[in-house]
């Protein structure tokens, strides 16, 4: 995410949780309230007071974040609010009687929001000065600098007493323990929207490369069919006008011209073929697999079997995902297995189709690290929607399958 949208994305954020605050205030506030309304205190008691002076900062608060435009500006900002907040706090909690009720509970939110909203170094500081504020005014009254203000005073028997009990339960119950369950929740549709986008921001990657692993397989399409129909023919004409013309070259000079222009018609066939062959295109997965088979086997000596319950044809991406995945596997397997014989299995199922590879080598080697073959099918199967496995035989092989879905985003946008 480049700093701009990071920016735009945290400033909005921190607004949103300003709303929070508000709701949070208010119901702080109304508690307040109904604690005055009930109990025997002076309508001066900061205990009504200071949420409503808390509430009504949060609208300047709102205006100075909102003119911010760097993002240690919007930090050093949302850390000033913190700062406000803890000497508003610490008054509150010294009103209603500092270390003998829940004062220490009041300052939970600013420590929760300001590490989660602030860098590493700024929530630090607010959690100490948290720590300092509360801790101090503990130690200066019990030092006597400052005057002890007891919220119950008088009250021999609290838990007797309709207003203890009435400002214990609003305030330290339902106004904690909801305004937290409020701010939980808040901060869990905070992760949910950034999973959201998060997975969003995945799938339009997987469709780029599932785009770009289609256009490669058209590419080599274009060029292999370029390679057979262009380069190939204009060396077999090379080969027949060579061969009109015997008058006017040597047996032994038509003999060398013709051997160079035979090899470099088998060997484009063969760089055509590796790119994509011709039948894939023309009868189907199931045939060029039994023709692989057979060209690696005798390149090789490697013995290949193909058993394929497919009938019909498949999506053309389907088709060459898996023709190279039995390329490479088969490759694999010849220059690591040791194996004299494989077997390539094609099976159909309801939405996905799978193609294993099994051989009779020597195994799998922990010791060694997954070279770049395995690891290009693997990402290519992966991107596409399936799943790759290499797992050992029973007896001794290697059984490497990938399954893949017969559609989906992959060949949506071919």
């Amino acid at each position: 995410m480049s700093v701009v949208a990071e920016f735009g994305e945290l400033k909005a954020g921190v607004v949103r949780t300003i709303l929070v605050r508000r709701i949070t205030l208010g119901v702080f506030s109304a508690v307040a309230l109904a604690v005055l309304l009930f109990g025997r205190f002076s309508y001066l008691n900061p205990l009504f007071y200071a949420p409503l002076g808390w509430f009504l900062l949060t609208f300047p608060f709102k205006a100075f974040i909102e003119r911010q435009r760097t993002m240690q500006g919007l930090h050093w900002a949302h850390a000033g609010f913190f700062i406000i907040e803890i000497l508003l706090i610490t008054v509150l909690v010294h009103w209603m009687g500092g270390s003998e009720w829940v004062g220490s509970v009041f300052y939970l939110f600013t420590v929760i929001y300001a590490n989660f909203f602030l860098p590493r170094l700024h929530g630090g500081l607010i959690t100490g000065l948290v720590v300092a504020c509360y801790a101090g005014l503990v130690l200066l009254e019990y030092a006597g600098v400052i005057p002890h203000r007891s919220l119950f005073s008088g009250l021999e028997a609290p838990y007797q007493s309709l207003t203890y009990n009435v400002a214990t339960i609003l305030a330290g119950a339902a106004g904690v323990y909801v305004v937290v369950a409020f701010t939980v929740r808040t901060f869990t549709a905070i992760y949910a929207r950034k999973n959201r986008l998060l997975a969003a921001r995945e799938r339009q990657l997987s469709r780029m490369s599932q785009r770009l692993l289609f256009a490669q397989d058209e590419e080599r399409r274009r060029v292999a069919r370029e390679l057979h129909d262009g380069l190939i023919q204009s060396l077999a004409a090379i080969k027949l006008r060579l061969s009109s013309a015997g008058g006017e070259l040597g047996e032994e000079e038509k003999r060398e011209i013709g051997g160079i222009v035979e090899r470099a018609i088998d060997e484009t066939r063969g760089l055509a073929y590796s790119l994509r062959p011709p039948l894939l295109d023309d009868l189907g997965l199931a045939p060029s697999l039994n023709r692989l088979a057979e060209t690696m086997a005798m390149e090789s000596g490697l013995t290949i079997d193909v058993q394929s319950d497919l009938t019909g044809r498949l999506g053309v991406p389907v088709e060459s995902l898996l023709y190279h995945v039995a390329v490479q596997a088969l490759q694999n397997v010849i220059d690591h297995a040791r194996a004299k014989r494989a077997t390539i299995t094609l099976t159909p199922g309801d939405e996905r189709v799978v193609l294993s590879v099994v051989d009779d080598g020597i195994g799998l080697r922990p010791e060694e690290p997954q070279g770049f073959g395995l690891r290009g099918i693997q990402e290519r199967v992966e991107v596409c929607g399936g799943r790759m496995a290499i797992v050992a035989t029973p007896d001794g092989g290697t059984r490497l399958s990938v399954e893949v879905p017969y559609d989906g985003d992959w060949t949506a946008d071919r």
